[in-house]
């Protein structure tokens, strides 16, 4: 965050990034952790939210 900041973006934008992304679904192969990051972005699109959102 700090070498975003140092390159001029704002801390307002850096509040927006999402970090870490995935459900925790217990995923080990690449097409697992794909499936839990889709699946976040899926249940974040679709409810606003979640269950596995960090600060």
């Amino acid at each position: 965050m700090a070498k975003l900041e140092a390159e001029g973006i704002s801390p307002e934008r850096l509040k927006e990034i999402y970090t870490p992304i995935g459900l925790k679904l217990g995923s080990e192969t690449p097409e697992e952790i794909a499936l839990c990051i889709l699946s976040e972005i899926v249940s974040v699109r679709r409810n606003g939210d979640a269950h596995t959102k960090r600060g």
